[in-house]
């Protein structure tokens, strides 16, 4: 069994490193079968510069997407070893730039062919993949760059600290219009803001819709601002079942329990209410909250009446109490 698998996103950076061990191992072996003395972490600086030609430190550390102390690194090692020269930038002689040799371009007409082998494998076992792999390297590193790392990661960790301030409690008139908006935020990031007259009817008069009916609605309330971050519905329909139904949360509140909590109150009402199992309808559009569900034990089942109401429910499950 391959435990780093097992370890999930936790390991990415230690599978991405062992990935890029494996490959450039297996470049040097195919760099020796063919007399070539290169070092393979030259390759991106070598190569951007036989496309580009010479160009200062700071410009290659931008069009490679790295940093400049790596680049000027790199930059000296390939020196020394005769790959490239640096030479007085004739337009500002304070600027170095970046040169090939002639060491380097003689290397190019050997080297060249083994490099199209390697694409041309490594195109053959991508092309078999399910999922595009470059294509999806290139939007996580997008999301990355976008959504940073370390700073949410930290942040992260002061909401679940911050978290002990939220309360979880049933319907008040005052936060009927953030039961709105949590669930129009929602219905408008994934579904364009798809709104069938159910939601309408749920969203505009939710008194009538669950609590008339019989049902409930419960909200996570941040203590220190009053501020609603969460909520969720328990709908009671006319055969006696229980629903699991507008359940949202503040995208900034995600991941730190609160879904989980807001749940949790919904399960342990339809217990107490004497219900044997409750459903819900979502979509496999919504990742994070279909692994809430499944951790907590709902099933994917086939829907009683062969499809949703909702066409942007695909799924449907159910949960035994």
């Amino acid at each position: 069994m391959d435990y780093m698998k097992s370890f999930g996103s936790l390991s990415l950076g230690s599978r991405l490193k062992r990935l890029s061990d494996r490959l450039v191992q297996d470049v040097i072996q195919l760099y020796q079968s063919q007399g070539i003395d290169l070092n393979p972490s030259f390759f991106p600086l070598l190569n951007l510069l036989q496309q580009q030609g010479a160009m200062t430190v700071t410009q290659a550390a931008e069009k490679l997407g790295v940093s400049h102390p790596a680049i000027s690194k790199i930059a000296g090692k390939m020196q020394q070893e005769g790959w490239l020269s640096k030479t007085a930038d004739p337009e500002d002689e304070r600027r170095q730039l970046l040169a090939l040799t002639t060491q380097s371009e003689a290397l190019r007409e050997q080297i060249t062919p083994l490099w199209q082998a390697i694409e041309d494998h490594l195109d053959r076992l991508m092309a078999a993949q399910q999922y595009p792999l470059l294509a999806s390297l290139s939007e996580f590193e997008q999301r990355l760059t976008d959504q940073g790392f370390y700073t949410p990661v930290l942040q992260q960790l002061a909401r679940r600290h911050d978290s002990e301030q939220v309360v979880i409690q049933g319907w008040d008139e005052r936060f009927r219009e953030a039961f709105k908006a949590l669930n129009l935020t929602w219905l408008e990031r994934y579904f364009e803001g798809e709104l069938t007259q159910r939601d309408r009817q749920a969203l505009d008069n939710p008194e009538g819709y669950y609590l008339a009916r019989g049902g409930y609605i419960w909200f996570a309330r941040h203590q220190a601002d009053n501020r609603i971050i969460g909520c969720v519905a328990l709908a009671r329909h006319d055969d006696g079942q229980y629903e699991i139904a507008k359940m949202g949360v503040d995208e900034a509140w995600q991941t730190v329990g609160v879904g989980r909590r807001l749940l949790l109150t919904a399960l342990d009402k339809a217990r107490e209410l004497g219900a044997l199992e409750v459903f819900l309808e979502t979509s496999s559009k919504l990742e994070r909250a279909l692994q809430l569900y499944r951790h907590l034990g709902f099933r994917v089942m086939p829907h009683p009446h062969g499809a949703s109401y909702y066409d942007r429910a695909d799924l449907y499950m159910r949960l035994s109490l």
